[in-house]
């Protein structure tokens, strides 16, 4: 796979498994939340309102609470089963932990194959899917910057982050792109289109390279005619 292919914004998380994408969501998260704890460390308070601190004690109990809905999607990305969750939510019921988690589960399942909110005909589409997993690449740099800086255990460790996610089989990355293509929505332009057939066409090639499979090659050539049409439909429009 090309550098441009595997690094398109658009198509970047394709190369992911959904275990990795759900594990960096959640380091993004745990970072924004050790962050946002380390500004109350110092004790210059001398321009601090009555009751801010109380505000900002909330606020980090809220940011606490991300982190945990991110923890069980992850885990349920996993595969743990919602008895084993519920166990370690302090003993709840398995029916317990799946109504309270239920809906923040589907909504992460339904964003990784149609990431925007819809909207009007050439209207502004709001990312549904979370930034980390739209963009895993960049943020996976990103948290390995910030763990090499801030946890001296990893400080020798050039990839403290990207470098322990769950890999992803070609095969694997093929249902994925073959999901997101089933899923592309009718608003969808025809360059955002090209760039999905794009991964195909990447896709197929290597495993007409690695596995000498001719008609893998085949189909490469029909999904790069089809790239071209879209690319001439995006230039014309």
């Amino acid at each position: 796979m090309s550098d441009e292919v595997a690094h398109d914004a658009s198509t970047d998380r394709y190369a992911y498994s959904r275990r990795a994408l759900s594990r960096l969501v959640l380091s993004h998260e745990q970072r924004d939340l050790a962050e946002r704890a380390a500004a109350g460390v110092p004790t210059d308070d001398a321009f601090v309102r009555g009751g801010e601190m109380v505000e900002e004690a909330q606020t980090l109990v809220e940011l606490a609470q991300g982190v945990l809905r991110w923890a069980v999607i992850h885990e349920r990305q996993k595969g743990t089963s919602w008895e084993e969750i519920g166990e370690r939510l302090g003993g709840i019921t398995r029916q317990s932990a799946h109504e309270r988690y239920k809906e923040a589960v589907e909504e992460w399942q339904l964003s990784l194959v149609e990431p925007f909110y819809p909207a009007p005909d050439g209207g502004y589409r709001a990312l549904r899917i979370h930034e980390a997993a739209y963009q895993p690449t960049q943020t996976g740099r990103q948290l390995d910057e910030w763990a090499r800086a801030h946890l001296p255990g990893y400080r020798d460790d050039p990839h403290p982050v990207s470098g322990h996610l769950s890999p992803l089989s070609t095969a694997e990355e093929m249902v994925q792109v073959l999901d997101a293509i089933e899923h592309l929505q009718p608003t969808t332009g025809p360059a955002e289109r090209a760039a999905v057939y794009e991964r195909k066409a990447s896709l197929l090639e290597r495993i007409a390279a690695e596995d000498g499979n001719p008609k893998a090659a085949e189909q490469a050539a029909e999904v790069r005619a089809r790239i071209a049409q879209l690319r001439a439909q995006a230039d014309s429009s």
